[in-house]
């Protein structure tokens, strides 16, 4: 009995795998034609694992990025950009790509809420930012958040006994107070990371002269800004809605006919959610982009 119900469920899995797939064909079948311009919105938390809502998986946007570079149809990428940040070295990569993928192909970027922190890490590297009039931008910084439980195990009687091979291993544990050395040391590698964060902060953005690296400095203590005083810091290039955007997209590609197309990265189907994703995976490939649809 329990195998023939094993039996059904693995044909109702298969036949709503195909119906999702028979859909998603139908939905995607139209192919453009002309030159395009590939348009991702990123929004939420920088994780570099495969995300949930309100998350930008770096790994599924280097794949798509790596695929549109490759791609002759796009002749330029508009990144939407709403994200406080996150985790840092899915930023620096997805900062990385964007400045070398510029090289090929220009990378505009629309801050339509929030470009903070990593987020803006990652803008820093286009061609061109345009920002809304209303958005949030800056935030430059890096941070490594301790929690600390000690207090409140010690009221309840519990204690945690740590068998270490040096000082520093159990520092960041919240069972237990950070001493002075151990604040000192992390508070240098805050540092280290900060200080790569604004140099390529700099460079992005062309900022040469010792003055400009001056304003830079003073401006990139973890403060966050309007557009208009990003604009006057020279974090942005404009402020402007998403029109003006695709505008200047069109200006730096000298073609008024391109055609903006969004690409859409992947995200659990309520299937994968109920199921688990290793079992749908073997029954249900995805797509070429999937289904469309530290901290800093």
């Amino acid at each position: 009995m329990k195998l023939i119900k094993m039996f059904f469920l693995f044909i109702f899995i298969i036949l709503i795998s195909c119906s999702i797939l028979i859909f998603l064909g139908f939905i995607g079948g139209k192919e453009e034609k002309g030159d395009l311009v590939a348009v991702l919105k990123l929004q939420g938390i920088i994780i570099n694992n495969e995300g949930e809502e309100n998350t930008i998986d770096s790994n599924q946007v280097l794949s798509t990025l790596n695929n549109i570079e490759k791609n002759k149809k796009y002749k330029a990428v508009l990144l939407i950009v709403d994200s406080p940040g996150g985790m840092a070295a899915p930023s620096l990569e997805l900062t990385y790509k964007i400045k070398n993928l510029k090289k090929v192909k220009p990378v505009i970027v629309y801050i339509q809420n929030l470009g903070a922190s990593g987020a803006y890490y990652f803008s820093s590297a286009a061609t061109y930012i345009v920002s809304n009039p209303q958005a949030i931008v800056g935030s430059i910084g890096v941070i490594i958040s301790v929690p600390q439980l000690y207090k409140a195990m010690d009221k309840i009687g519990i204690e945690i006994i740590n068998i270490k091979s040096g000082k520093y291993k159990d520092s960041l544990s919240p069972f237990k107070p950070l001493d002075k050395d151990q604040r000192e040391y992390f508070q240098k590698l805050v540092m280290e990371y900060y200080y790569q964060f604004v140099r390529d902060v700099a460079e992005n953005r062309n900022l040469k002269t010792k003055e400009q690296i001056r304003r830079l400095y003073e401006v990139a203590d973890g403060k966050v800004f309007s557009s208009y005083t990003a604009l006057r810091y020279g974090l942005i290039d404009e402020i402007g809605v998403l029109e003006n955007a695709k505008e200047k997209t069109k200006e730096i590609l000298k073609n008024n006919k391109v055609k903006f197309v969004e690409i859409k990265l992947y995200k659990k189907t309520p299937l994968e959610k109920l199921v688990g994703s290793n079992l749908v995976n073997k029954i249900q490939p995805r797509l070429k982009y999937g289904v469309w649809t530290i901290m800093e």
